[in-house]
């Protein structure tokens, strides 16, 4: 019983340091986070959501809000001038939803939930956004 406290111990830290080296970027995190909550609202039985590629092609779309939260911090934009620009994101006129495609076999198609999806994605540029401004990692 005593020579498993140790290999325990060992296990245990070697977890825990590893789960602290694999820190994954806001863009990442939050394009991780939508294409995990899309998949979820994707109700076609017969085609499936390939979540890496999802991943793949959110994380750019989501640093160049990253990207703008940094550069309106750095420009001295207020908290105030911030929140306009989130109501913006909130708007009609941002990612319209007759924009919202789905692609499959390539070609594309009209996506099925589109008000889910067009909200889903505005909470992720929203958090990135201000994940940016704030300056988190």
């Amino acid at each position: 019983m005593t020579r498993t406290t140790p290999y325990t111990f060992i296990l245990l830290t070697t977890l825990l340091l590893s789960a602290c080296s694999s820190q994954q970027s806001s863009p990442e995190r939050h394009a991780r986070h939508t294409a995990y909550q899309l998949e979820q609202i994707h109700f076609d039985p017969n085609t499936r959501t390939h979540i890496s590629d999802s991943i793949k092609q959110f994380t750019p779309f989501f640093d160049q809000f990253y990207q703008a939260g940094k550069a309106d911090r750095a420009q001295g934009v207020t908290r105030q001038q911030a929140q306009q620009r989130e109501a913006y994101f909130h708007s009609p006129e941002f990612l319209q939803e007759s924009e919202l495609k789905s692609t499959f076999l390539n070609r594309e198609y009209a996506a099925d939930n589109p008000q889910k999806q067009r909200q889903i994605l505005v909470s992720a540029v929203i958090a990135s956004y201000w994940d940016g401004y704030e300056g988190r990692p």
